[in-house]
């Protein structure tokens, strides 16, 4: 690999230290040899390497070369200073950031949910009330989409965003459940039985994937910034490993 294209020994900062480490190699023995023959007086060897030795090194670190010093990176080596851009949904990138968080049983609460309402300005301060909302709400929040004003009602998400006639992928499923209903993203579909993989809070008391049948959901809605998502969200990617059919969505 080349990251100097050009000849180093042009350079100052290449030719001084190796001049100055050649000299101090010649130099010592010279003035060894300069005081055992009495040609230079010996009050004078502490002077002449006191000035040389310290004066070769200030002037290596005063000539700054920018050529040697910031080398440019082609090939693979630039993407260690090329960011790389992705094309998955910002909402759907910070709901894969929480798969396997769970709220707690009992007197205490996941402070990460917790976070999630008081951030959306929510009243209640506890993980047991369904939450499904509030993560799908947190997610399209913080990829600066608009949810909608009763977040913590996953049926009140079928007033808001575009309406589609089927499911891509990011877009928000919503069904209905007894005693309320169900909200989650749409990320593919399963390999082995054609059925919607969904990544949604409170499934089954976790952030996590599901499957559902289309004919599970009320509607599928469009959240993002634009009216419509693009053409190739619609091809839904084939996936495997997810085995839960029902979950608790309570």
């Amino acid at each position: 690999m080349k990251l100097i294209n050009e000849n180093p020994w042009q350079y100052l900062s290449v030719k001084l230290p190796t001049l100055g480490a050649f000299f101090m190699l010649v130099l010592i023995p010279l003035l060894q040899w300069a005081l055992d023959f009495q040609l230079i007086p010996k009050e004078h060897e502490g002077i002449i390497i006191g000035i040389v030795i310290p004066l070769l090194g200030l002037i290596g670190k005063k000539i700054y070369q920018p050529e040697l010093h910031t080398p440019q990176l082609n090939g693979v080596n630039s993407l260690l200073a090329t960011p790389q851009n992705s094309n998955d949904l910002a909402w759907m990138v910070e709901a894969k950031k929480h798969i396997g968080l769970r709220e707690i049983v009992g007197k205490q609460h996941n402070k990460t949910i917790l976070g999630w309402i008081k951030g959306l300005g929510g009243w209640f301060t506890d993980d047991e009330t369904p939450w499904c909302g509030t993560f799908v709400a947190h997610c399209l929040k913080t990829a600066g989409v608009k949810y909608p004003k009763h977040w913590y009602r996953a049926l009140d998400y079928v007033n808001y965003g575009s309406k589609l006639a089927k499911p891509a992928y990011g877009c928000v499923a919503i069904k209905t459940r007894k005693g309320g209903g169900h909200v989650c993203f749409v990320v593919g579909r399963d390999q082995k039985t054609k059925k919607l993989v969904c990544l949604g809070g409170n499934q089954g008391n976790a952030v996590s994937y599901a499957l559902y049948s289309d004919s599970d959901f009320q509607e599928f809605r469009w959240y993002g910034k634009t009216s419509r998502p693009a053409e190739s969200r619609y091809k839904l990617a084939p996936l495997d490993g997810v085995s839960a059919t029902k979950v608790s969505e309570s």
